[in-house]
Protein backbone atom coordinates (compact mmCIF):
# COMPACT_ATOMS: atom_id res chain seq x y z
CA UNK A 1 0.00 0.00 0.00
CA UNK A 2 2.49 2.49 1.01
CA UNK A 3 4.57 1.55 -2.37
CA UNK A 4 1.62 2.43 -4.46
CA UNK A 5 0.36 5.52 -2.40
CA UNK A 6 -2.76 3.99 -1.62
CA UNK A 7 -4.87 1.76 0.34
CA UNK A 8 -7.47 1.43 3.14
CA UNK A 9 -6.80 -0.22 6.00
CA UNK A 10 -10.32 -1.35 8.47
CA UNK A 11 -9.97 -2.65 11.60
CA UNK A 12 -12.91 -4.13 13.53
CA UNK A 13 -13.46 -3.18 16.91
CA UNK A 14 -16.72 -2.15 19.27
CA UNK A 15 -18.10 0.27 21.45
CA UNK A 16 -17.33 -2.05 24.47
CA UNK A 17 -13.87 0.08 23.84
CA UNK A 18 -15.38 2.67 25.81
CA UNK A 19 -16.79 1.63 28.81
CA UNK A 20 -13.76 1.59 30.77
CA UNK A 21 -15.12 3.77 33.22
CA UNK A 22 -18.06 1.75 33.16
CA UNK A 23 -19.26 -0.74 36.35
CA UNK A 24 -18.68 -3.82 35.90
CA UNK A 25 -22.57 -4.64 35.90
CA UNK A 26 -24.29 -6.43 33.26
CA UNK A 27 -24.74 -6.16 30.41
CA UNK A 28 -21.01 -5.69 30.25
CA UNK A 29 -19.97 -7.96 33.63
CA UNK A 30 -16.67 -9.41 33.05
CA UNK A 31 -15.04 -7.32 30.37
CA UNK A 32 -11.60 -6.47 31.45
CA UNK A 33 -9.34 -8.11 28.64
CA UNK A 34 -11.92 -7.88 25.62
CA UNK A 35 -12.59 -4.67 26.27
CA UNK A 36 -8.74 -3.42 27.18
CA UNK A 37 -8.20 -5.16 23.81
CA UNK A 38 -10.73 -3.49 21.89
CA UNK A 39 -9.61 -0.12 23.43
CA UNK A 40 -6.23 -0.86 22.49
CA UNK A 41 -6.95 -1.52 18.69
CA UNK A 42 -8.68 1.86 18.65
CA UNK A 43 -5.88 3.45 20.27
CA UNK A 44 -3.54 1.43 17.21
CA UNK A 45 -5.82 2.58 14.80
CA UNK A 46 -5.82 5.99 15.36
CA UNK A 47 -2.26 6.53 15.75
CA UNK A 48 -1.86 4.51 12.84
CA UNK A 49 -3.50 6.35 11.05
CA UNK A 50 -1.79 10.06 12.15
CA UNK A 51 1.48 8.39 11.46
CA UNK A 52 0.42 7.43 8.01
CA UNK A 53 -0.97 10.53 6.78
CA UNK A 54 0.21 12.01 3.24
CA UNK A 55 1.01 8.32 2.56
CA UNK A 56 -2.33 7.77 0.76
CA UNK A 57 -2.75 4.56 3.28
CA UNK A 58 -5.59 5.53 5.94
CA UNK A 59 -6.63 3.47 8.67
CA UNK A 60 -10.03 3.41 10.17
CA UNK A 61 -11.85 1.46 12.83
CA UNK A 62 -15.27 0.59 13.19
CA UNK A 63 -16.86 0.26 16.56
CA UNK A 64 -20.42 -1.19 16.42
CA UNK A 65 -22.47 -2.08 19.63
CA UNK A 66 -24.03 -5.33 19.46
CA UNK A 67 -24.58 -7.38 16.25
CA UNK A 68 -26.77 -9.88 15.37
CA UNK A 69 -23.72 -12.47 14.26
CA UNK A 70 -22.80 -15.70 16.02
CA UNK A 71 -20.63 -14.35 18.19
CA UNK A 72 -22.61 -14.55 21.70
CA UNK A 73 -24.07 -17.83 20.60
CA UNK A 74 -21.08 -19.60 20.41
CA UNK A 75 -19.88 -18.35 24.04
CA UNK A 76 -23.57 -19.62 25.05
CA UNK A 77 -24.87 -16.11 25.56
CA UNK A 78 -28.51 -15.69 24.67
CA UNK A 79 -28.88 -12.29 23.08
CA UNK A 80 -32.16 -12.50 21.46
CA UNK A 81 -34.04 -10.47 23.42
CA UNK A 82 -31.40 -7.56 22.96
CA UNK A 83 -31.82 -5.37 20.32
CA UNK A 84 -28.89 -5.93 17.60
CA UNK A 85 -27.61 -4.15 14.42
CA UNK A 86 -27.57 -6.01 11.58
CA UNK A 87 -24.51 -6.73 9.84
CA UNK A 88 -24.94 -5.82 6.74
CA UNK A 89 -25.70 -2.05 8.10
CA UNK A 90 -22.10 -2.17 10.19
CA UNK A 91 -20.49 -2.92 6.36
CA UNK A 92 -22.71 0.21 4.82
CA UNK A 93 -21.65 2.56 8.03
CA UNK A 94 -18.64 1.21 7.73
CA UNK A 95 -17.94 2.77 3.97
CA UNK A 96 -20.49 5.80 4.66
CA UNK A 97 -17.41 6.84 7.63
CA UNK A 98 -14.56 6.02 5.24
CA UNK A 99 -16.36 8.48 2.31
CA UNK A 100 -16.95 11.00 5.47
CA UNK A 101 -13.16 10.76 6.87
CA UNK A 102 -13.49 9.23 10.01
CA UNK A 103 -11.12 7.29 11.62
CA UNK A 104 -13.12 6.00 14.32
CA UNK A 105 -16.68 4.75 12.90
CA UNK A 106 -19.31 4.14 15.31
CA UNK A 107 -22.43 3.01 13.33
CA UNK A 108 -24.62 3.12 16.33
CA UNK A 109 -23.68 6.07 17.90
CA UNK A 110 -26.34 9.19 16.60
CA UNK A 111 -24.02 12.22 17.50
CA UNK A 112 -20.65 12.09 16.09
CA UNK A 113 -19.51 14.87 18.43
CA UNK A 114 -19.81 12.17 21.56
CA UNK A 115 -16.81 10.74 19.62
CA UNK A 116 -14.92 14.01 19.16
CA UNK A 117 -15.23 15.00 22.39
CA UNK A 118 -13.84 11.68 24.05
CA UNK A 119 -11.13 11.81 21.71
CA UNK A 120 -10.39 16.01 22.24
CA UNK A 121 -10.28 14.79 25.90
CA UNK A 122 -8.06 12.18 25.19
CA UNK A 123 -5.38 14.87 23.19
CA UNK A 124 -5.76 17.42 26.22
CA UNK A 125 -4.78 14.54 28.71
CA UNK A 126 -1.93 13.70 26.93
CA UNK A 127 -0.70 17.46 25.98
CA UNK A 128 -1.35 18.41 29.45
CA UNK A 129 1.27 15.89 31.31
CA UNK A 130 4.55 17.17 32.88
CA UNK A 131 7.68 15.48 33.78
CA UNK A 132 6.91 16.97 37.65
CA UNK A 133 4.18 15.48 39.72
CA UNK A 134 1.10 16.74 40.19
CA UNK A 135 0.39 18.79 43.19
CA UNK A 136 -2.93 16.49 43.67
CA UNK A 137 -0.11 13.53 44.52
CA UNK A 138 1.85 15.67 46.59
CA UNK A 139 -0.79 17.02 48.97
CA UNK A 140 -1.96 13.82 50.80
CA UNK A 141 2.26 13.22 51.48
CA UNK A 142 2.88 16.53 52.93
CA UNK A 143 -0.01 15.89 55.29
CA UNK A 144 1.01 12.41 56.79
CA UNK A 145 4.86 14.12 56.32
Amino acid sequence: MLERGSGTIINVAGMIAFSGASPAAPPQGQRAVYAGSLAGTVAMSQTLHAELEGSGVSVHVVCPGIVATEFHAVQGMDLSAVPRMRPEDVVTAALAGIELGEVVIAPGVQEAGLLETVFVADRAAFQGQSPQIASRYTKSREAAG
